[in-house]
């Protein structure tokens, strides 16, 4: 994933904590739902960033710097 996806993964899991994959995943079923399959797929790039910040993360809540 590109440095871009990473900060905004990592925004979502500091302001949602451990929904932030769900969130993501909510978002991109709205995009799909209204018919905007390319911001559907932003979204679902942007889980998938959230899972992989996760996994190398021993914090899912940690503070901005």
């Amino acid at each position: 994933m590109n440095q871009g996806f990473n900060l905004f993964a990592e925004a979502l899991v500091f302001v949602h904590g451990t929904r932030a994959e769900s969130e993501a995943a909510l978002h991109a079923a709205l995009c799909e739902k209204s018919g905007d399959t390319e911001t559907a797929e932003t979204w679902r790039k942007l889980q998938a960033s959230v899972r992989e910040f996760r996994a190398k993360s021993d914090c899912y809540n940690r503070k901005a710097a």
